[in-house]
């Protein structure tokens, strides 16, 4: 079930929503946006326990691991979003969990190999303060299996992207 909460909000902050909505991973949409490569800044001190509902959501018992990641995507030193990621390890390659345990690629990109496409949880146009924008969802793998719950959250420097080349 889709839940949008719609205050004011900006044509650019709308079409950037329908802009995430259709495409496969938010990470294309920040590089096809930025016109170059985006990194995660992760901040790799942060520790965030999966709800219950988030657990079930995934698809995963209480016992499963989850691996959380708390991130800052940015384009030439300029923040686009801050995200939060809950992702199964299990359902990743042992390259791709290093990658996201060791490096900064930003998780669409690693797991651009297994064809992912989101399930949109929410969406909220305005309200957000600082930001533009939150998308909540699921991410999937070809097959339909939940590899992840994701919370995105836009800066306004993502509406103007000629400002961050």
């Amino acid at each position: 079930m889709l839940i949008v909460a719609v205050a004011v909000a900006t044509d650019d902050a709308a079409a950037l929503s329908r802009e995430l909505l259709a495409s496969p991973t938010a990470t294309a949409v920040l590089e096809r946006r930025c016109g170059g490569p985006i990194v995660a800044e992760v901040d790799r001190t942060a520790v965030k326990a999966p709800s219950a509902e988030q657990r079930k959501r995934l698809g995963i018992g209480p016992d499963a691991r989850v691996v959380y990641r708390s991130v800052r995507l940015t384009c030439a030193g300029v923040a686009l979003s801050v995200a939060e990621n809950w992702y199964v390890p299990s359902r990743l390659t042992p390259e791709m969990n290093a990658a996201l345990e060791q490096g900064d690629t930003p998780f669409g990109a690693v797991i651009r190999p297994l064809h992912p496409h989101r399930r949109p949880l929410e969406q909220v146009l305005a309200g957000v303060a600082p930001y533009v924008l939150r998308h909540r969802a699921l991410v999937l793998d070809d097959a339909g299996q939940v590899l992840a719950e994701v919370v995105e959250n836009y800066t306004a420097a993502i509406l103007t992207p000629a400002g961050v080349r």
